[in-house]
């Protein structure tokens, strides 16, 4: 339960046999290939070249794939719920399925159909939107259908067509100016807007042209058409009839297209576990003799790779070695089932330096703490208990996701603890005015029930702060362990213990300021602080030139301007843990709120019971969801900033062994597993 211990392994082997070589290697599925030209000696480098491969052809197919896939989708049925979008689920296929899909699907043709087809489908798309703004525009004028001809042949009078609200057109009849310039038909009616045909003469057009921009009257310009209205806009329906047509033409083809979207996705897969098999490949070095890979395997598949070795290449020169502090080892992390779902907080932040530790297993008990003290409510708990449960059940097949459902229901547990331990029972549901006196929830939230944050908010903070101290200790002795296990026993000293010396008596000497201490207390604080300042001083510029500079480093660093850490860094570091007691308090406060809002439907009637139950019920929704977010960011950050900045070293690359390996899709043994 630890990050895998590697040997670096350098193969040396015959040019001729390194193609076989590698097939070899990526049934093994057990080396993570590094560049081996940042490790071959500058003067041979000119006689060896990276080793061939063509990986332009693949990445033609992966772009076609991408591009297929992305079309299918627009006219696909079967869409990905929202979890599945955030956690892809891989496929399970076998390698007989996996051949049929290479042999059968030939990508250029069905790419090819399908350019053609939305090339087609986007055409069919103008064509809809123009005809039916063509006929949105005329639909106005089908009242005046029969008069536009006449209108057009009507001499010295203007004509004004527009679309106005009725108190807009009232005003414009009080106007008597307007009723002077104007004459007017009503041409049609709704609820919103009247069509209005307004006319007048040329003579007076300059008149006519003031009054109808003081009412602001939108014109509704006449169609310049060869016929009819009607006749044009019939003309138009019919060919939009003939567009939708073709469009649900072309959707039906897409749709058929869509039934080989397993087989689609699978060879996308392939061709992208192609292309790392190559990528992987141009990392390797060869001359015209000789072939070179250099890489990482853990120390449990040597057997097996020397195994190969011996079997099929038995004139190839292996050599291992330990990895150096100075090389960028890639990691990989073995859990046991208890610990897995906690190693997310470490991905998200980024996998841990190969020569410190991996700190999952340290991590999660902080972690499930906090969050069930943010969220702190049993029914809440329970839910997410139950919910993560069957998540788990039913996306089990994602590692990802399972583990992450995992990790939460650990949460529920802690969830339903701290809420037992601090009162919480979706707010105050025990309260005698929801479920009445001596109700069963009440007798047990008093039996259980050790602290009450709303009653006793002091102690609450001094509590939440109390666990900023011991954390903050907690990650100093943990960097500790980190510079014991590299062997660097001056750095475990002067950059962790002294820290633990030093704090804990300036904690001590800073509370006297707000509480009464004992005055051997205070004391043996003096002491600490000054001996473990003495010591700080004395070796946190350990690294710089000259005795001046050392010991203002020294002085400097105890403020935490240069150093490991700093007195300002752990007074900021532990009040950020008060946030523990404000996210506690609301989420029971919130709850409470709505418990309030509830009881103000319970009546004594059946529909007062029913209102009373589903404003229950949707007010903690909302606060559940709400306040999980809360109680997942915040504890994540505490640990993230507060908690890892005190020992944790990150950003090692992930091992990735040379084999076939894909998040899209997963080879299984046969169809029924």
């Amino acid at each position: 339960m630890a990050i895998d211990r590697l040997n670096k392994v350098t193969i040396v082997l015959p040019a001729k046999d390194s193609r076989w070589f590698l097939s070899q290697l990526y049934q093994l599925n057990a080396v993570h290939i590094i560049d081996t030209f940042s490790h071959i000696d500058n003067s041979s480098i000119p006689y060896f070249q990276r080793f061939p491969t063509v990986i332009e052809e693949i990445e033609k197919n992966i772009q076609k794939l991408n591009t297929i896939l992305s079309v299918l989708k627009i006219f696909s049925q079967k869409k990905k719920s929202f979890v599945e979008g955030i956690f892809p689920i891989p496929m399970q296929v076998t390698q007989k399925e996996l051949d049929q899909a290479c042999a059968r699907i030939d990508i250029e043709s069905i790419s090819r159909e399908c350019q053609v087809q939305y090339e087609k489908y986007s055409a069919f798309q103008k064509q809809h939107k123009q005809r039916k703004e063509e006929i949105d525009k005329l639909t106005d004028f089908l009242p005046l259908a029969d008069e536009l001809t006449r209108i057009r042949s009507i001499r010295n009078v203007s004509f004004f067509y527009c679309k106005v609200s009725e108190a807009r057109w009232n005003r414009f009849l009080k106007d008597e100016q307007s009723c002077e310039y104007f004459a007017w038909q009503i041409v049609s009616k709704t609820d919103e807007k009247l069509k209005i045909l307004l006319a007048y003469l040329n003579r007076d057009k300059d008149a006519a042209l003031k009054i109808i921009a003081k009412f602001d009257l939108k014109e509704i310009p006449f169609p310049v058409l060869p016929g009819n209205v009607k006749d044009q806009v019939d003309k138009l329906v019919s060919e939009l009839a003939n567009v939708v047509r073709e469009e649900h033409l072309v959707r039906r083809r897409f749709l058929e297209l869509s039934g080989e979207w397993r087989s689609l996705e699978i060879l996308l897969g392939y061709w992208e576990n192609e292309r790392n098999k190559m990528l992987a490949q141009r990392r390797c070095a060869m001359s015209k003799r000789i072939f070179v890979l250099i890489g990482y395997v853990k120390t449990t598949d040597r057997l097996r790779l020397d195994s190969m070795l011996g079997n099929e290449f038995p004139h190839a020169s292996v050599s291992y070695e330990e990895p150096s502090p100075k090389d960028r080892v890639p990691v990989s992390i073995t859990l046991n089932k208890f610990f897995k779902p906690a190693q997310l907080l470490i991905n998200m932040f980024g996998l841990p330096n190969y020569f410190t530790f991996d700190p999952t297993p340290f991590v999660i008990v902080s972690f499930l703490i906090f969050f069930g003290l943010c969220f702190g409510d049993v029914f809440y708990g329970l839910f997410l208990i139950v919910f993560s449960a069957w998540m788990v059940r039913k996306y089990r097949r994602s590692e990802p996701l399972s583990n992450f459902m995992k990790l939460f229901l650990y949460a529920g547990i802690s969830t339903m603890i701290f809420g037992a331990l601090t009162g919480g029972w979706a707010g105050d549901l025990y309260n005698p005015m929801y479920l009445g006196e001596d109700n069963l929830l009440l007798k047990v939230k008093e039996r259980l029930m050790l602290l009450d944050p709303l009653s006793k908010p002091v102690i609450a903070l001094l509590i939440a702060i109390g666990l900023g101290v011991l954390n903050q200790f907690y990650g100093i002795t943990l960097r500790m362990y980190g510079e014991i296990l590299r062997k660097n026993i001056l750095n475990a000293i002067c950059d962790g213990l002294l820290w633990l010396i030093m704090l804990p008596g300036f904690l001590i000497l800073i509370s006297t300021i707000f509480l009464k201490v004992p005055g051997y207390l205070v004391s043996i604080g003096k002491y600490l602080a000054i001996i473990g300042a003495a010591g700080l001083i004395s070796t946190q510029g350990r690294n710089e030139k000259g005795i001046a500079g050392k010991i203002f480093t020294g002085i400097v660093s105890l403020y935490g301007i240069v150093g490991t850490y700093g007195c300002s860094g752990f007074i900021g570091d532990i009040l950020s843990y008060t946030r523990i007691l404000a996210l506690s308090l609301t989420t029971t406060i919130i709850g409470m709120a709505f418990n309030i809002v509830a009881s103000l439907f319970k009546t004594g009637t059946l529909i007062g019971m029913i209102l009373f139950i589903i404003t229950l019920v949707t007010g903690h929704m909302f606060n559940f969801v709400m306040s999980i977010l809360g109680a997942f960011i915040h504890p994540a950050r505490l640990i993230f900033l507060e908690f890892f900045g005190r020992f944790y070293e990150g950003g090692s690359p992930k091992f990735q062994p040379y084999g076939f390996g894909n998040q899209r899709i997963v080879l299984v043994k046969n169809s029924s597993q």
